[in-house]
């Protein structure tokens, strides 16, 4: 499975969102920039987007919720062992309360994996945060991050666009 990400302004990615009404496509927001999702097996329509391969998943990506993407810069070489570590790290996250979604996504033309997860509520993913694996200093202490990180890994938390009623 592929899957694609673009940036961009929020009005322009809705009209991209409503161009391609068949695919699932799912807009996010925060307040200093906006994306869209894409999940399919055939090729993105975005014109600059960053692909993944889908490596592991659970759930179904909605339009709606809280979503947090962990980006983790992995070297070429090191990635097989990454993949196994994260995997096991990440098998339970699907028992998480309040998460609806997660995957488990390897870049294809750059070097940062992303573990994105869809959440009910903010506050779910607050609490998840709180005990995880994932936060930036847990995955630093994890692994040898001098020789396999090729930088600082982040997260970006975004919420599901709504229109406003």
């Amino acid at each position: 499975m592929n899957f694609y990400i673009t940036t961009g302004t929020l009005s322009f990615l809705k009209i991209i969102q409503t161009k391609h009404q068949e695919a699932q496509i799912i807009l996010l927001n925060n307040p200093s920039t906006s994306m869209l999702l894409h999940e399919g097996s055939g090729k993105s329509f975005f014109q600059s987007p960053r692909s993944f391969e889908v490596i592991d998943q659970s759930g179904q990506l909605e339009q709606e919720g809280f979503f947090a993407l962990h980006h983790i810069p992995v070297s070429p070489e090191d990635r097989p062992a990454f993949e196994f570590d994260l995997k096991a790290a990440t098998k339970s996250i699907h028992q998480q309360p309040g998460i609806k979604a997660f995957r488990l996504l390897r870049p294809t033309s750059s070097d940062s994996y992303i573990v994105l997860t869809n959440w009910a509520k903010e506050q779910d993913y607050a609490r998840f945060d709180q005990n995880t694996v994932l936060t930036n200093k847990k995955l630093e202490s994890l692994f040898n991050t001098q020789v396999l990180f090729t930088g600082k890994p982040y997260t970006a938390k975004f919420h599901a666009y709504k229109e406003k009623e």
